[in-house]
């Protein structure tokens, strides 16, 4: 068996499909979609749940709600799944289909679906593969990306999810008002099928070192005149080091020999885990900062639709580019990932929380049909975006470097595999959670304080976020 695998030919196109440039494009892609297919209901929902399936005007705002939660709480209960099956998965594909066959089978439901209650199957759909997204790729990209580099990356990895929330309402807002509903679908499916080709093609760094390891072998020690001497010399230099007592220079082997008599400290079950770190007050706290990050950019979703479409009067297609305000400064995610590495987490994330904050508050002054009104909401939204984008990437990217430094720490706690999957699930059930309690929030204030009780209290949310992280978020500045 040893000698078929090592005998097969190189895969083709191996460099760029095991490159971090093409890893780290899938992941965007990934997440890309999972955006374009929320941000596609986004925008299509209000209007559809009353022509397609028969829903009273006053109760839209229920059944938009609703749906948002129903997604959190899919997303949330998903995540621990999601987080057991890429710790055990050998083939990082493996839970990447899992979660485009959720997104395709929501897909579907939208399609076809005849009553509301479809629209909940779906997004249950849509919530689990959710779910896996996030934890998957993000994972993968720890994985893929050296630590000094990791920054732009987690930022680039959670542009495609902010380009997908940016491209979707507009287009799906114009295609619907265009051509009608099944289209707006079609070209969903379109987008989760070229995602399905992409994350086929990826050769993950696990898999391309088995190869590279079966090729190794395969290799004439002796391929050149030096070669037999080098692995003489290498070999006396490792032992003369090992005899010399430095423990810097080891075998697998006698890792394994001088731990073995504290097989608990190698090895840890996944509620260890977890639990160690929901005693850490540094993961807290950027668990805490996400899940308020979430929770502004849900709230968003579920009343500013609704908002416009009562005040301004206008169409899908409008309310539906109103989001590009939104979601246009997540094409900065990599540039903020350079600001985190360079200027440190607390910074930058502190900042966007204030810029989201105080735009959020002055929203309320947002009340009125002029062209002033309508002015002022892009600009503001458009710092929402700003500081929301400037928050959410510092903390994701702060996540692995945490799990690494209480692993270091309490290796007996934790064990020396790597936690980073474990982080990221909690990550994505505070997305998760904060998709419930954004539109539950946004709900009920709108209903009893108003749209400007609602922008007060969004506000004082974003700041809530700057207490903890000051206090507990390390600088990470860069030496000069």
């Amino acid at each position: 068996m040893e000698d078929t695998l090592s005998s097969l030919p190189e895969p083709w196109l191996f460099n760029l499909r095991s490159s971090k440039q093409f890893i780290g494009f899938a992941v965007f892609v990934t997440t890309f979609a999972d955006g374009f297919l929320y941000g596609i209901v986004v925008a299509v929902l209000p209007f559809s749940l009353t022509i397609r399936f028969g829903v009273p005007e006053v109760d839209v705002p229920f059944w938009t709600s609703t749906s948002l939660i129903v997604f959190g709480l899919a997303m949330t209960l998903g995540a621990p799944i999601a987080g057991w099956i890429v710790g055990k998965c050998e083939r990082s594909q493996i839970p990447f289909l899992a979660g485009l066959l959720c997104a395709f089978g929501s897909t579907l439901f939208f399609m076809f679906g005849w009553a509301p209650w479809m629209i909940i199957v779906a997004r249950v759909f849509q919530g689990l593969s959710a779910g896996v997204v996030y934890t998957a790729g993000l994972t993968l990209l720890v994985n893929t990306i050296e630590s000094h580099e990791l920054g732009p990356w987690i930022g680039f990895g959670l542009s495609g999810m902010n380009f997908g929330v940016l491209v979707s309402p507009t287009l799906g807002g114009i295609i619907y008002e265009k051509t009608g509903f099944y289209p707006v679908f079609i070209m969903s499916l379109a987008v989760i099928a070229i995602n399905l080709v992409l994350i086929l093609l990826i050769i993950d760094k696990k898999a391309a070192a088995k190869y590279h390891d079966h090729v190794s072998r395969t290799r004439p020690i002796s391929s050149n005149g030096s070669s037999p001497r080098s692995a003489v010399a290498n070999g006396k230099r490792r032992l003369s080091r090992v005899e010399d007592g430095d423990a810097t220079v080891t075998t697998s082997l006698l890792v394994y020999c001088r731990e073995s008599p504290e097989p608990a400290a190698t090895e840890a079950t996944w509620w260890t885990v977890v639990g160690g770190f929901l005693s850490s007050p540094r993961i807290l706290t950027a668990l805490y900062a996400s899940l308020i990050n979430v929770v502004l950019v849900s709230a968003m979703d579920a009343v500013l639709p609704i908002f416009v479409k009562q005040t301004f009067h206008w169409l899908s297609g409008a309310t539906g580019a109103i989001f590009l305000n939104l979601t246009i400064p997540s094409l900065m995610g990599p540039f903020i990932g350079m600001l985190s590495d360079r200027y440190g987490v607390r910074f930058v994330a502190a900042i966007g929380f204030i810029f989201a904050g105080v735009a959020t508050i002055l929203l309320a002054l947002v009340r009125h049909n002029t062209a002033t009104n309508h002015i002022m909401a892009c600009v503001l939204l458009l710092f929402v975006g700003i500081g929301l984008n400037a928050s959410l990437t510092p903390l994701a990217t702060e996540i692995p470097r945490i799990v690494k430094d209480l692993q270091d720490e309490r290796p007996d706690i934790y064990g020396h595999k790597s936690a980073v999957a474990e982080g990221y699930m909690l990550l994505d059930a505070m997305f998760g959670a904060g998709t419930v309690l954004g539109p539950f929030l946004s709900g009920v204030a709108c209903d009893y304080i108003g749209w400007t009780g609602c922008t007060i209290m969004l506000g004082v949310l974003s700041f809530s976020a700057i207490v903890p992280i000051v206090l507990y978020l390390k600088p990470h500045i860069e030496a000069s």
